[in-house]
Parts: structure tokens; sequence; C-alpha cells
């Protein structure tokens, strides 16, 4: 007999049992995505059920890279992998795609930012680039600031650089629910993100009066597979952290609709795209930030 309260390992809970969400009318949204695509793929269907109910809702969205580090998208659109300039067009191509998606959902260009900052790189960055004095480089654009962001002030490419960006918007947009990824992310662009996330969301938490916003994390990539296709169901003993947003037909619909936008992501990530296209839910994680003392921050 299994012991009481023992849960098997191998043991999922099914997305029907995970408790729902919904986002209430006065909600001030963040959005932050490590590349091109990942906003709607993580929290399109929030978008656009969002809009739907309240068409006023406060949504902006945040794009941290440009996504133009990818070599099988490259070579996918025909271009010479050797040559800086292509990966430059490419990173307008995806911000282009990233555009036309999330006005599809409803946003206007206004809500839409891009950071710039080097695909590929951001665990490099939160690793030990953190000043001034050792720039990172891309490998790819050959940039060592943001000379490609959008809506967004250009800023060499430092640890210190980013996690400035983070305190600015929670600062200024006063976000009353952050949507991020998942520390655990298999992919180093996304737990990357999610730490400077959690860290900026600490110093915030000590340094402003105002109440501490929701964060949810959404979890993407294991063993190079979508999370939620190679995992299956969420383990059951990490259930009650999760959240579920159902998506209504329609909104998945549009869900679906906005993610053919991503029309240079065909060749790379087109299974991924379709298989994100079955699910009618989206699932998010509670999370707390990271614990920063005020000595720290001074």
């Amino acid at each position: 007999m299994m012991p009481k309260n023992h849960t098997p390992k191998n043991f999922h809970v099914d997305f029907q049992d995970i408790p729902a969400w919904l986002p209430d009318a006065q909600a001030r949204i963040l959005i932050l995505a490590p590349h091109p695509d990942d906003e709607t793929l993580a929290a399109g269907g929030l978008i656009a059920s969002s809009l739907a109910t309240h068409p006023a809702a406060q949504i902006r969205v945040v794009v941290a890279t440009n996504g133009d580090a990818s070599l099988l998208t490259t070579l996918g659109a025909k271009m010479n992998i050797w040559d800086r300039r292509n990966f430059q067009r490419m990173a307008v191509r995806r911000q282009q795609e990233s555009i036309s998606a999330l006005i599809f959902l409803g946003l206007d260009i206004r809500q839409i930012l891009f950071w710039g900052f080097p695909d590929r790189g951001l665990d490099s960055l939160w690793q030990g680039y953190w000043k001034a004095d050792r720039l990172y480089r891309s490998a790819t654009t050959g940039y060592e600031q943001s000379e490609q962001a959008v809506n967004s002030p250009r800023l060499p490419y430092t640890g210190a650089s980013l996690l400035s960006l983070f305190q600015k918007e929670l600062t200024e947009f006063q976000p009353t629910t952050v949507i991020f990824p998942h520390p655990e992310d298999a992919h180093p662009d996304h737990s990357a993100l999610s730490r400077f996330a959690l860290l900026s969301a600490g110093i915030y938490a000590n340094k402003s009066q105002n109440q501490a916003p929701e964060y949810l994390a959404y979890r993407m990539w294991q063993d190079g597979k979508l999370w939620l296709k190679a995992a299956g169901n969420i383990p059951a003993e990490s259930h009650q952290l999760w959240q579920r947003l159902s998506l209504s037909p329609e909104i998945h619909k549009k869900k679906v609709l906005a993610l053919q936008c991503y029309a240079s992501q065909k060749f790379a990530a087109g299974q991924p795209l379709r298989d994100a296209a079955q699910r009618s839910h989206e699932i998010f994680a509670s999370l707390q930030p990271y614990a920063v003392s005020s000595q720290a921050i001074h």
C-alpha cells in the first residue's frame, strides 16, 4: 500500500485539475519574452482574452532579444550566415513578426518594446558581463549595445543595463501581474531572463511602497521540445503552484492565427509552433521574487 500523502515520482496531474485563473479588470499586465514569438506562445491567449473582456486593459509586452542568433532561421531564409548584416536583417524581420501578431491580438505598437539585447547572450550577461568595462559582443550581429532596440533606450550589453530596464518597467508601468519565463526552463536565454526578472522584483520589493505584483512564470523548453509536449501534464508535487487560463474557442482560434505571423520560424521551430497551437489553455507558476537585502541594493 502506498504511504498516505506520498506521490509517485512519475505521477502527473491533468490540466483540468490545475486551479483556474483570470486577471481582474484592473490588472496591469507586463509580459516578458526572451525572443520574438515567446510572447504569443506563452501568453497570446491572455492578451486576447483580457482585451476581449476589458478593451481598455493595460498590457505591455517586452521582448528582450530580437531572436537573431538562430542559424536554422537564417539558413531557412536562404541567407549567408557569414554576413553579420543578415543577422541584423533577421532581427528586424522577427520584430515585425511579433508586432504583426500582437497587433492582431489587439495591442497597439506603443505597447510593444524590444530591448534589443543579445540573442543567446543573456546567460553570459548574468554569469560575468555586469559592468561597462567589459561589454558582451554578439557573435551574430557584432553589436555591443542594443542598436536595434524599439521603444526602448539604446544601452550597452551588460547585466546592469538589463537589470535597469526591468527596474524602469516595474517603476513606471507599475504592473499588478508580471508574466515571465520560468527559471527551470531549459533554454539559457529563458532561464537567465527569469533570474534577471526575479532579482529585479526583489530589488523593487525593497524600494517600492506599492503593492507587490503577482509574478507568474511560464515554462517552455525541456530536452529540445516544448515542455508541455515533453512532460505531458504537470508533476503532481508542484501542481498547487500552477494556475490555468482556459481559452474560449474564439480566443484559441485567434491565438492560432497570431502564431501564423511567425513565418521565419516555420523551418527552425515549425513543430513547436504547431504543438502550441493545439493547446486551449495557458499555464503559469506563481513564484516569489529573490530575497534582496537593503544593504545589497545600496
